[in-house]
């Protein structure tokens, strides 16, 4: 019999601790992530935005897809917008020069974000490379707060791959990205 995954089981698995989705993923993947960057730019910020940022400011876009560093799986898309100003040097040079995830960095850096919840995507990405939409099985949206302050919109669609991750035998209901 092949059991039905719920997607609150990843929801509930992914907020339960403080660990970054990086850290999570690498613990039930048993390998290493790295961020293939797809997109890096400076923009300015919109009117509406989630980071609390004057219209105009630089704000730094970045898309990337996690992936096992040995097995080549893509297990998240990501697509992260950040207020450079709000983060010491070091960390935006890491950010611009290395393939290293987001929470890496952050952790790496003695920095603890609290995370908090934003209206999500409901639908796949526009960017998203053809073939992957069908690999979707959960979204959501959140923003990081370091120090009082909103420096990360983030909007994540984890893929197929986590499931397997995650135990044997696992299949998600046609409406289980939420």
């Amino acid at each position: 019999m092949t059991a039905v995954f719920d997607a609150s089981g990843l929801r509930q698995a992914l907020l339960r601790g403080p660990q970054t989705v990086t850290g999570f993923l690498e613990a039930i993947t048993g390998e290493r992530l790295v961020a293939d960057v797809i997109r890096r730019d400076t923009e300015s910020a919109g009117r509406a935005n989630d980071l609390a940022v004057a219209t105009g400011r630089p704000v730094t876009v970045r898309t990337a897809v996690l992936r096992g560093s040995a097995s080549g799986r893509r297990y998240v898309y990501a697509e992260s917008t950040f207020v450079p100003e709000r983060l010491p040097d070091s960390v935006r040079a890491r950010l611009a020069e290395t393939a290293d995830p987001i929470g890496r960095v952050l952790v790496d850096h003695g920095l603890a974000p609290g995370r908090e919840p934003v209206p999500g995507p409901r639908a796949p990405p526009a960017g998203l490379e053809p073939g992957l939409a069908g690999e979707i099985v959960f979204a959501r949206a959140y923003r990081l707060v370091i120090e009082g302050a909103p420096v990360f919109a983030i909007r994540e669609w984890f893929l197929r791959p986590v499931l397997d991750a995650l135990g044997p035998s696992r299949t998600v209901p046609p409406d289980a990205v939420t």
